[in-house]
């Protein structure tokens, strides 16, 4: 399994490193439905934005309904979900830049044991989206910063963060509730 996953990463980074640089979203108008905290928000990709020293991860994930994934397709990902920290005041807000880290197999990752992973249609590698980080048994989806953190703690995740062209992705992500 080690192998296969350390192919994946390698041919992963080979294509985004031969892609051409996507270091934000185009449409300064675009939203998307983001997991936060455990429940939906909706972020708006406001515009470009260099990560500096004080950034917060932006996290894809495989989607935690396949039928229904938060979005079709980003910075040549294929269908995926995210996962950001949201303001604690819970209403949103502007929360600085944001830096997109791909949640991939980790070290001490069995699929269907102890993580749920999806192949990233466009790439191959697998992106997790459930994970049983307690060792309980139980998987359970990764929507909130703290699910992602408990998976990588136990080894079960990495964060990979992509640079196409030589860039990471970077944008300004304000993060406001989900209107149905």
């Amino acid at each position: 399994m080690h192998s296969v996953r350390t192919g994946a990463v390698a041919a992963l980074l080979l294509v985004l490193l031969a892609a051409p640089a996507a270091t934000g979203p185009a449409d300064a108008a675009e939203r998307e439905p983001v997991w936060g905290d455990g429940e939906m928000w909706e972020v708006l990709f406001a515009a470009e934005a260099p990560a500096g020293d004080r950034w917060q991860p932006f996290f894809l994930i495989a989607p935690i309904d396949a039928g229904t994934p938060q979005s079709l397709g980003r910075w040549g990902f294929g269908a995926h979900d995210s996962v950001m920290g949201v303001p604690p005041h819970r209403r949103g807000a502007y929360t600085g830049p944001c830096v997109v880290l791909l949640v991939v197999l980790g070290p001490r990752a069995v699929p269907g044991v102890n993580v749920e992973a999806v192949a990233d249609p466009n790439l191959g590698v697998y992106l997790v989206r459930l994970a049983d980080a307690d060792g309980d048994g139980t998987m359970e989806p990764l929507t909130s910063v703290a699910a992602v953190d408990a998976a990588a703690a136990a080894g079960l995740v990495s964060a990979f963060l992509p640079m196409p062209g030589g860039a990471a992705i970077t944008f300004r992500c304000p993060v406001r509730p989900l209107h149905g």
